[in-house]
């Protein structure tokens, strides 16, 4: 169980500084398969239409939309007048309420998602999301941790939503065009600059290494940078760095 906490807390660590659906997408991965899981979805319906952050297949999300099969899924359905977390297996068709949804089913099969989890989260004014965690496989660990760990299972995917609702939206008016980089990524390579390692850094701003390498990760890339030296002389070059 400390390397679950451990992941938990890099988790929340990363979600912090996070700010574009690459950057979610990446945490929220990660997380998924820290705690045993192939799959993360986020699934948000709001008034301006259904937002999806996902590491499922492609095929599958544009089928899975292409079909409206967002609108029947049992796991979307009633948030506030369920359980909070939602426990699915695709190989239960047979209790499905329909036809259309014993499709759903059988197509998610067919692409191996077979079994998960889903956090309803419930808003207002008809507006909800649902932070799914999905694998190609059932397993008697598996079942005993989820049984186990539902509240920090639920923990997970309400500071998920939490963070998306704060961020994305508003962050492609958050910065400049002249300002690349977050304030954290710029620590990180500033000390990068003088020398220090990852575990040195994540002592001093008191995050872990994964955080570190996480900032970092996104720094090089919103650089485009080749390397990690290639980032820190791109950033002192244009005056990023403190």
């Amino acid at each position: 169980m400390k390397e679950v906490k451990r992941a938990c807390d890099e988790f929340v660590d990363c979600l912090h500084f996070a700010h574009t659906e690459d950057d979610f997408r990446r945490v929220a991965e990660r997380i998924a398969h820290a705690l045993g899981f192939r799959w993360f979805a986020y699934f948000g319906h709001r008034a301006n239409g259904p937002k999806l952050i996902s590491s499922y297949p492609k095929s599958w999300t544009s089928h899975y939309f292409r079909e409206g099969y967002d609108n029947i899924d049992p796991v979307l359905q009633d948030p506030r007048n369920a359980s909070r977390m939602f426990l699915w297996d695709g190989r239960e068709a047979r209790s499905a309420k329909s036809a259309k949804e014993r499709r759903l089913f059988d197509d998610a099969l067919s692409f191996k998602i077979r079994t998960g989890l889903t956090v309803r989260i419930p808003a207002s004014q008809n507006q909800f999301a649902a932070f799914t965690l999905a694998v190609d496989d059932r397993s008697l660990g598996l079942d005993r941790f989820i049984e186990t760990s539902q509240d920090m299972l639920v923990t997970v995917g309400l500071n998920f939503h939490a963070h998306v609702g704060a961020k994305i939206g508003r962050t492609s008016s958050g910065g400049g065009m002249g300002d690349p980089l977050t304030q954290r990524e710029r620590q990180c390579l500033a000390w990068i600059s003088d020398g220090k390692t990852m575990q040195d850094i994540a002592e001093l701003l008191d995050v872990t290494p994964r955080g570190v390498k996480f900032h970092l990760d996104n720094a090089r890339r919103n650089l485009a940078a080749l390397t990690l030296p290639h980032a820190v002389a791109l950033a002192l070059r244009q005056g990023l760095l403190p």
